[in-house]
């Protein structure tokens, strides 16, 4: 089974879990976190933590494998297995009180949705419904079909690495992890408050050295067990604060497949540069295409290459445009919008609802919070209607 999970980003921005495990074992009757922009995670039971997230991860991955059925038939054993721990009476006792968990958790949303509609307000949950066959001990999950099918039918999303999250030990750097993953969408560069970064998370610290602190810890973590290479600067404009800058490092080349050498890739890598342009063929054009080669194999770089080549319309933002799509597999998961009848170009400012945005270098629109919406979802509103080119 594919370690790969699509995540819609609304499930990466607001928590889905806490990684606060002794406020969990305090809420019983249920509890009650209120974000920004509308909002609401409400739970009618203990709000799931950690080791609930990692047996969500590993049924949705199974419902996406399983052509996003939103009905599992499974076992204990096997779930308990896959998510690495031992299997016996303790564990599922365990992943029954999980179950149970995400029975009793809502999500509520007002104002708009990452799918570009606006809502007065939007609520569902996680799963539905559940059970145990006395005989057989089948384990039956049934997702909510309107959580699964914001992931499923997501244009805007991340495609997650189980192995990597397994790897990271602490609740924090997981979180950490997903915040991150979303926010280098189309940016190498985050700067953001600590305490704006502890809610975000939520993570309960009241002074900004403590936040600091926690942070360079679950970093440290990510940098050493995941694909992210992220250095942070922390800067003091004031007494009592601090500013957080994460950048992006370049990915090294150097990590080889299994049963692959460089000089493989390298080849791969060559051949599928010539369908590159030339006027957009640059060292750091091959270093990009020769990583990806090597991380997703050949048809998986021809194909957003070619999607790249039909769709870019910016002269200076090739190279942006092709790494969003090796990033999204656009090519693969975003329907091709040939006929559409505008050329979005770097600049162009477009009013919607009141609010202004501009399109940057690579043909996105990044929303209030710093989320990139792709160039083809651009495409589809202006074509819509939904967007009034104001320059």
């Amino acid at each position: 089974m594919s370690e790969g999970l699509k995540q819609d980003m609304n499930f990466l921005e607001y928590p889905l879990w806490f990684q606060n495990s002794r406020l969990a074992t305090h809420q019983d009757d249920g509890y009650v976190w209120r974000g920004r922009d509308g909002f609401v995670y409400r739970t009618g039971y203990k709000p799931p933590t950690k080791t609930d997230y990692m047996f969500l991860c590993y049924l949705l991955l199974m419902s996406q494998q399983a052509a996003w059925q939103s009905e599992l038939e499974t076992t204990r054993y096997e779930v308990v297995k896959a998510c690495g721990m031992v299997p016996g009476k303790k564990c599922y006792d365990r992943l029954e009180d999980c179950l149970t968990r995400w029975k009793m958790v809502g999500l509520e949303f007002r104002g708009i949705f990452y799918d570009g509609n606006e809502y007065d307000i939007m609520q569902f949950g996680v799963i539905d419904d559940w059970d145990i066959h006395k005989k057989s001990k089948k384990l039956r999950v049934k997702f909510n079909k309107k959580w699964l099918l914001c992931i499923k039918e997501s244009t805007f999303f991340k495609f997650l690495d189980l192995k990597e999250i397994k790897q990271l030990h602490s609740a924090l750097s997981i979180r950490l992890y997903e915040i991150l993953i979303k926010t280098f969408q189309g940016r190498d560069v985050w700067k953001i408050d600590a305490g704006k970064l502890a809610g975000k998370i939520p993570l309960a610290k009241k002074y900004a050295s403590h936040i600091v602190l926690k942070i360079l810890a679950a970093l440290k973590q990510i940098n050493k067990h995941t694909s992210l290479d992220v250095s942070l600067t922390v800067r003091h404009p004031e007494r009592g604060r601090a500013v957080l800058i994460f950048k992006k490092n370049k990915p090294a080349l150097n990590t080889k497949k299994q049963n692959e050498t460089s000089d493989d890739v390298q080849e791969k890598a060559n051949e599928v540069l010539t369908l590159i342009p030339n006027q957009h063929r640059s060292d750091n054009t091959t270093e990009l295409v020769s990583y990806w080669v090597e991380k997703r194999g050949f048809d998986y770089v021809r194909r957003n290459i070619e999607y790249t080549n039909e769709r870019s319309c910016k002269q200076n933002g090739y190279r942006g445009y092709l790494a969003n799509a090796f990033e999204q597999d656009w090519a693969g998961e975003h329907p091709r919008q040939t006929n559409s009848t505008h050329n979005i170009q770097e600049g162009m400012a477009v009013e919607y609802k009141g609010d202004q945005y501009r399109v940057d270098a690579m043909g996105c629109i990044f929303l209030p919070d710093g989320a990139c919406m792709p160039p083809g979802l651009v495409r589809q509103k202006l074509d819509a209607g939904e967007f009034k080119v104001i320059s």
